[in-house]
């Protein structure tokens, strides 16, 4: 219904058109990562879904499409080893049956936060010993990741050019529906399309690695749907604009029928 309401407004104030149409386009891009966020819910979050890639088969990250002679596959589950250090100030046990530790990842260097039990033989008032840290590997996903970043790209991208179009259509610089070189139409034209393309892609990498966890929710119809609306509607206006410049559309006056 909202796209629905801002073409409906495209057309009965014309002279805002281009306003309207900047807006409801960044909003296609926001229904493509919403989809992908649903798919990532279905299957139980993001922490289960890690569980579950880094079980599948490497070859689940393998691209496709001529796409596997230039980019390398995509691991489907890594290890990272984060090392725990207890707080400097902490050097005894409270009262409490769990302890707060600082995490210390090996690999980036981030902090976190993590509870732990004390081991049984330690009482309270006893000294921790601070300099043994405890290690432990938890798993990533550089399938997920990027996955999840080839859907998002299109959304700041959108959002980027949403700002830019209404800054050039501000000074005349934008020149809708003109491929000339002089003008952001042409530019903006490229960028999206090489943007939703691979967006797109990821999606459909995304759900062929993980097609029998989602089979009970049958996502193909939705994800045409979704397809449908960021795909065709964005065809559509770049052919309606090439036959426009070839002059396959007539032109119109007010009052005439001829």
């Amino acid at each position: 219904p909202i796209y629905s309401i801002e073409s409906w407004l495209c057309l009965r104030y014309k002279d805002y058109a281009i306003y309207i149409e900047t807006l409801r386009d960044w909003y296609e891009s926001y229904v493509l990562y919403s989809f992908l966020q649903f798919l990532i819910n279905v299957l139980g979050g993001e922490e289960s879904l890690i569980l579950m890639l880094k079980d599948k088969s490497p070859t689940r990250g393998s691209h496709m499409w001529g796409l596997q002679w230039c980019v390398k596959p995509w691991l489907m589950g890594q290890p990272v080893r984060k090392t725990y250090m207890t707080t400097d100030g902490d050097t005894s046990l409270p009262n409490s049956p769990k302890s707060v530790a600082v995490a210390t990842t090996a690999s980036t260097g981030a902090a976190e936060t993590l509870a732990f039990s004390p081991p049984s033989n330690n009482t309270v008032g006893q000294p921790l010993n601070q300099n043994k840290p405890l290690k432990r590997v938890h798993w990533t996903s550089p399938f997920f990741v990027k996955c999840k970043f080839g859907v998002l790209q299109y959304v700041l991208l959108k959002f980027v050019c949403s700002i830019a179009i209404l800054i050039l259509e501000r000074y005349d610089l934008y020149k809708e529906g003109n491929f000339t070189y002089k003008g952001g139409y042409l530019y903006t034209c490229v960028l999206t399309n090489l943007s939703q393309c691979w967006a797109l892609y990821c999606m459909i990498f995304f759900y062929y690695a993980t097609k029998n966890e989602l089979a009970p929710i049958r996502p193909v119809g939705k994800f045409l749907s979704v397809k449908a609306l960021v795909f065709f509607t964005w065809w559509q206006s770049v052919g309606i604009s090439m036959l426009y410049q070839m002059d396959l559309i007539p032109h119109y006056q007010s009052g005439a029928f001829s």
